[in-house]
């Protein structure tokens, strides 16, 4: 009986060790990408400075800085918005010339953000990335959120961590086997019982 509770407790505290062994490789955090834009006028056009957001990686928190570079005089107004996919707007800071605003959502995908809590489909832009525009100029001041390049190697590199998550899960697993033979032997060759079995094999008892 005390061989039995020997093992069962070299297995759970091999077992319990395993989920923290592999904790630092499935932990991630998600980068934070900050960016001010301005809404302007550019001769007789109204434009976003940049128009285009370029996110080297998803899922990513971007930062939005949104600053209306129309002088006071003009009294122009501009909004960045963004969409649903029912063309309701979701995000939407509207500005007087020389206001500024700073906003914060996560974009998960491209088919997907996170904003105050709430996940929404956003409207795709003409390259298949989140269109944002301004509601006053539209469809003149347009832009868009799109994925650079750099995403394939961020596959490979997540790629890469879950085949590093799954040798450890594999390691661990033969360590634990190792561990309980390990401790079977010793407590084997420490238990006067398994010392005299062999005598008893001989003498016909069991």
């Amino acid at each position: 009986m005390r061989t039995i509770v020997l093992l069962v407790a070299a297995v759970i505290l091999t077992v319990s060790a395993l989920p923290a062994a592999s904790a630092p490789v499935a932990a991630s955090t998600i980068p934070v990408l900050s960016i001010t834009i301005e809404g302007l006028q550019n001769g007789t056009a109204f434009q976003f400075s940049p128009s285009q957001i370029l996110l080297p990686q998803v899922p990513i928190i971007l930062n939005v800085t949104f600053y209306n570079n129309q002088s006071v005089a003009s009294g122009v107004p501009h909004t960045f918005t963004i969409n649903n996919n029912a063309a309701k707007p979701v995000i939407n800071s509207d500005l007087k010339p020389q206001e500024n605003a700073t906003f914060q959502f996560t974009v998960n995908s491209l088919t997907n953000i996170t904003y105050n809590g709430t996940s929404f489909t956003p409207e795709a832009g003409p390259t298949g990335g989140i269109r944002f525009y301004c509601v006053y100029h539209q469809p003149q001041m347009v832009g868009e959120i799109v994925l650079a390049g750099a995403p394939s190697a961020a596959g490979q590199e997540q790629k890469g961590m879950f085949l590093r998550a799954y040798w450890m899960w594999i390691i661990g697993i033969a360590a634990m086997l190792v561990w309980v033979g390990i401790s079977y032997f010793i407590i084997k060759g420490s238990t006067p019982r398994f010392k005299d079995h062999k005598e008893h094999v001989r003498k016909g008892l069991p």
